[in-house]
């Protein structure tokens, strides 16, 4: 009779129970690890571009936070959209650095009566839009403006530019001069957009018509086709030495005919440089070399930038340079500069390419002036000065460079305002891939290894494979 085989000592039961172990063991740290990370009630952000996480200038706004403000979402109660969940994820960054940001959801579907306080001629509230309330104010955020079809999500730039909002008393006002052959202030429609997420109210003056109003805090100057009148300078040197603040965007300026608005930049020291500035280096322009990446020189206005590595371009640009005798209060700042390879082309020359008789470079292309003076009180007078042209504030340039030109002109204003801790500038964020900006060096690096040295090397490799094929 065959002895039977004790079960306990077969070798596949005691792996069995070994493995039977070790796996409760796993589920059991993976339960007391859960248990002990959700009493934190933190969550991390691994997308490449942080879509989920807050900017360092929204904690700073929050943190300086004294008035509970609510936030209403209007989701319907089924909804399972996925932008939906990133809104919810979004929000509950806000509500975790600050006790001041209270949310709820109200589903119009069930309660339509919801909305009545809310809507009035020109504004609708919409499914899954947003309500940012506090006190009497508030502010409506509709799915349009915080997501797109070119998928932008632009959230956070909302929903802190709507908290701003419902807690300032007055809106800052940004004058756009015209009646000199402008364009249409409303043809620069992102730089319009961020500076109403910053929180500015935007006006159009014509000087022949009126004064500078009194709640003009920064008064901005595009490129005209007509000179100023000798009357429309004085009014505005008029401002400025009343503590005025303004942004000059003068290049493409003819500077023997515009005599009277390049008075005004030299009134502060500055002058702007006949001929338009190319640039030598391949790694500073981008395609052409007249479209300039210009350095961004260390200064408040381009912190931001530098700290998200974006570029600004300027197409058509003139040199700034300095009058000779110049007032001992002025501070003059260069804030976008070009490289030392960079030239401008002498009267007469027309290739692109640097000639004989050029002018050398580095320049600058964009300064901050400071006039600080004291008669019977202080006084300080600011202005940002860029020999830029149209094309910087133009939005299919602008969205070359991923909106960083409207960005870098919203900075220097908030720095004119003095005022940049209140009117933040939040970059929208892409849940798709963003436009790379890519110089003419970087460029023709590309071309040669995608045209020349990748083709080549599959040549090469098929024709080494044929080879020894064919000699066996």
């Amino acid at each position: 009779m065959k002895k039977s085989k004790n079960i306990f000592n077969d070798k596949r039961f005691k792996y069995g129970t070994y493995s039977v172990v070790v796996t409760i063991v796993f589920i059991a740290i993976l339960v007391v690890f859960n248990l002990v990370v959700g009493r934190f009630d933190r969550s991390f952000d691994f997308t490449k571009d942080n879509v989920f996480s807050l900017s360092d200038e929204t904690r700073t706004m929050l943190d300086g936070m004294k008035n509970d403000v609510k936030v209403y979402t209007l989701f319907r109660t089924s909804e399972n959209d996925a932008i939906v969940g990133r809104v919810e994820q979004v929000l509950d960054q806000y509500v975790q650095h600050s006790g001041h940001i209270k949310t709820e959801n109200i589903d119009i579907y069930l309660h339509p009566d919801f909305t009545s306080k809310y809507s009035s001629e020109g504004n609708t509230v919409g499914v899954n839009g947003l309500i940012v309330e506090q006190g009497d104010k508030f502010r409506l955020i509709n799915y349009e403006d915080y997501f797109n079809d070119e998928g932008r999500f632009s959230l956070e730039a909302c929903l802190t530019s709507a908290i701003q909002y419902v807690n300032m008393d007055v809106r800052p006002r940004v004058c756009f001069v015209t009646g000199h052959g402008e364009a249409d202030s409303k043809s620069y429609t992102t730089l319009n957009e961020s500076l109403r997420l910053a929180n500015y109210d935007l006006k159009d003056i014509n000087l022949l018509e009126s004064d500078i109003p009194e709640e003009c805090c920064v008064l901005l100057i595009t490129p005209t086709a007509r000179d100023y009148s000798q009357e429309e300078a004085k009014k505005v040197l008029d401002y400025l030495a009343d503590d005025g603040r303004a942004y000059m965007i003068i290049g493409g300026t003819d500077t023997t005919r515009f005599t009277n608005i390049s008075s005004i930049a030299s009134a502060y020291g500055v002058t702007l440089e006949k001929g338009y500035v190319y640039e030598g280096d391949e790694a500073s322009y981008m395609m052409y070399p007249y479209a300039i990446l210009p350095k961004l020189n260390d200064h408040d206005i381009n912190a931001s930038l530098k700290a998200n590595d974006y570029k600004v371009i300027t197409v058509a640009c003139q040199a700034l340079g300095r009058t000779e005798i110049k007032k001992q209060s002025l501070d003059i700042v260069p804030i976008l500069s070009t490289g030392d390879k960079a030239y401008i082309k002498k009267d007469g020359n027309t290739s692109a390419n640097k000639e004989a008789g050029d002018t050398e470079g580095p320049f600058d292309i964009a300064v901050a002036v400071t006039d600080s003076t004291y008669t019977d009180k202080a006084h300080d007078t600011k202005l940002i000065i860029t020999g830029a042209s149209y094309y910087l504030i133009e939005p299919n340039t602008d969205a070359m460079v991923n909106n960083a030109d409207s960005t870098f002109v919203v900075n220097g204003i908030n720095w004119l305002n003095d005022k940049s801790e209140d009117s933040v500038v939040i970059p929208s964020k892409s849940l798709n891939d963003s436009s790379i900006v890519v110089d003419a060096s970087t460029a023709g690096i590309i071309k040669l290894v995608s045209w020349g040295i990748i083709p080549g090397a599959i040549f090469l490799t098929g024709f080494a494979v044929w080879l020894i094929r064919r000699r066996k």
